[in-house]
């Protein structure tokens, strides 16, 4: 199967995605039937490019890397590739891959985005929290009816699969709750501080690293773990939650007083995200908590983040991933393209 690729958002993990598939491009062909072009990309700063026969990637990532704009490289008509609804409508892909920023107040632009890749037939993958914690029922339901693709791997712990392991693994069980750190920022801020960083310190070598942006607000101050809680409760314990909802503190009020204090108790402080049913209802927190050095969280420091299960068939599964990037995120995107192949192919 064939999927032409209209990309929304083209920053270090579109970049990452394209030169993963091209490493892997013999293989996504004799293993896994799929062979693919890139006919639209859309950006930010970069402007947008678009071709039927398929963009030359490696003028794109050039182009885009050192800063040039890609309107050169665009062969179709202004009138009907002109920004990112309009490329989505064009007809030049059957497959829209968002990796917009977020925005965990509205899930916009990005949940209008997904909306109008259904209307227009596309299969549907997303690194992009947004429409899955404020539209996942809606867009579950309609891609359902069009017999199109709705894939959102990397919206939490980039490439863990977490997702197609309870679609594929564990079926007939029912999830009760979680607990998990989620925010890899964050985890890595604590750890530095830890270690003597002041929270400023340790907030520009996470931006230093890339792991935080420019503005690391919606990582400190608890958003991204919040919008990530919500789509974990809403595609795996059946909620509606958006993550307003949700009970949320950041780490901005944590001192490198505290974090000694607590690894005199013999603890560490992380930022945890937690989910349970109560009372017929799902309630759910993200707030910085103390857990013991017994705990396996509290092992689980830098960028790593960990997530451990309750259900109805097991008492525990946890699952942990290491060190995560904008590649591991590009592989869970890649993964989901895989999958749109395997189940519409």
């Amino acid at each position: 199967m064939e999927l032409t690729i209209a990309l929304i958002g083209f920053g270090y993990v579109g970049r990452s995605l394209v030169r993963l598939m091209q490493r892997k491009r013999d293989e996504l062909r004799d293993r896994h039937n799929l062979t693919w072009r890139v006919t639209g990309i859309s950006t930010g700063r970069h402007g947008l490019a678009a071709d039927l026969a398929g963009l030359d990637v490696n003028a794109t990532l050039a182009a885009v890397e050192s800063g040039e704009k890609l309107d050169s490289l665009n062969r179709l008509p202004e009138a009907i590739a002109h920004d990112n609804l309009s490329l989505i409508r064009s007809g030049v892909a059957n497959t829209l891959v968002e990796l917009s920023p977020l925005n965990p107040q509205t899930g916009q632009p990005a949940l209008d985005h997904c909306r109008a890749a259904l209307d227009a037939g596309l299969h549907i993958v997303t690194a992009n929290k947004g429409p899955v914690a404020h539209g996942y029922r809606e867009l579950r339901d309609r891609a359902a009816a069009k017999s199109r693709a709705f894939f959102f791997e990397s919206t939490v712990m980039d490439g863990a699969p977490i997702f197609s392991m309870a679609r594929e693994g564990l079926q007939g069980a029912d999830f009760l709750g979680f607990r998990a750190i989620l925010n890899s920022t964050t985890n890595f801020i604590l750890t530095q501080m830890e270690s003597g960083a002041s929270f400023d310190d340790a907030v520009k070598q996470a931006q230093a690293r890339g792991v935080a942006e420019a503005d690391p607000s919606n990582d400190v101050d608890g958003w991204d773990a919040a919008t990530k809680t919500a789509v974990l409760v809403n595609v795996l314990m059946d909620g509606d939650l958006r993550p307003t909802q949700v009970d949320r503190t950041g780490i901005r009020d944590v001192t490198p007083q505290m974090l000694r204090d607590a690894l005199a108790r013999n603890e560490r402080i992380k930022l945890l995200c937690r989910a349970w049913r109560e009372g017929g209802r799902i309630h759910t927190r993200v707030a910085p908590e103390a857990v013991s050095m017994t705990d396996p969280f509290a092992l689980v420091t830098g960028t790593n983040s960990v997530v451990c299960f309750t259900l109805d068939t097991l008492s525990g599964l946890t699952v942990i991933e290491e060190d995560a990037g904008t590649e591991t995120t590009a592989f869970g995107v890649l993964a989901d393209l895989i999958s749109v192949v395997r189940h519409f192919g």
